[in-house]
C-alpha cells in the first residue's frame, strides 16, 4: 500500500470502518465492505493524485463500494444489509439498544441513497465521515461553498424523505422510527 509521512493508508481504517458502519448499521457487512474498500484502495494506490487528503480519497472510496452494494442488493431484489448483531449482543437491553441502532442506520440508509448524487455524497462524506468541506471539496471536486450549499440541500431533503416515509418517535418506548403506512 501506498506509504505516506504519517503512515500507510491502513491508519485510515477506525475512520473507514465507523464511516461504514453508520451506513449499513451492521457490524458483519460493514466490515466486508472496509475489506473491498481497502482492495480497491490498494490496486488504486498509484490513481491517488494527491488533491484530496488520503483519508477522504479512502472514505469517497468507501462510499462508492456502499453504493455499488446497495445497488446490486436492489437489483437482486434482496435485504441491503441484515442485521446479524442479535446473536453477539451481552445483555437484553444492549442487544435492544444494539438492535435499533442498526436499523436506524440501516433505514437512514436507506434514504440517504434516495438523494441526488452529489448531495448524497456530501451528507455522507460530512455527517458520517467526518470530513470538512475543504476535504470534500477536494474529492468531488467541487469548491468549499458549493460543498456547504449541497450539505444544507441534501439534510434538508433527506428530512423531508424521512418526515413523508418515517413516524419519528423520541420517547424512551418502542421503536423510535417505523415506516408510515401507505
Amino acid at each position: 500500500m501506498k506509504r505516506t509521512p504519517s503512515g500507510s493508508i491502513a491508519d485510515h481504517r477506525p475512520v473507514v470502518r465507523g464511516f461504514v458502519l453508520r451506513h449499513v448499521g451492521d457490524e458483519n457487512l460493514a466490515e466486508d465492505l472496509v475489506q473491498e474498500t481497502f482492495l480497491r484502495a490498494q490496486r488504486a494506490s498509484g490513481t491517488h493524485r494527491g488533491e484530496a487528503s488520503e483519508r477522504s480519497w479512502v472514505c469517497a472510496i468507501a462510499l462508492n463500494v456502499i453504493r455499488d452494494h446497495f445497488r446490486a442488493a436492489r437489483r437482486v431484489g434482496g435485504p441491503a444489509a441484515t442485521p446479524a448483531l442479535v446473536q453477539e449482543m451481552v445483555s437484553e437491553e444492549d442487544g435492544e439498544r444494539a438492535l435499533l441502532e442498526s436499523e436506524m442506520a440501516s433505514c437512514i440508509g436507506e434514504f440517504l441513497l434516495q438523494l441526488p448524487h452529489p448531495q448524497h455524497d456530501v451528507v455522507a462524506l460530512h455527517d458520517m465521515a467526518g470530513l470538512t468541506h475543504a476535504e470534500i471539496a477536494g474529492v468531488l471536486e467541487v469548491s468549499v461553498a458549493n460543498s456547504r450549499v449541497l450539505l444544507h440541500r441534501g439534510r434538508a431533503a433527506l428530512r423531508t424523505l424521512l418526515r413523508q416515509n418515517c413516524e419519528l418517535r423520541f420517547d424512551a418506548e418502542g421503536i423510535p422510527c417505523e415506516r408510515k403506512e401507505r
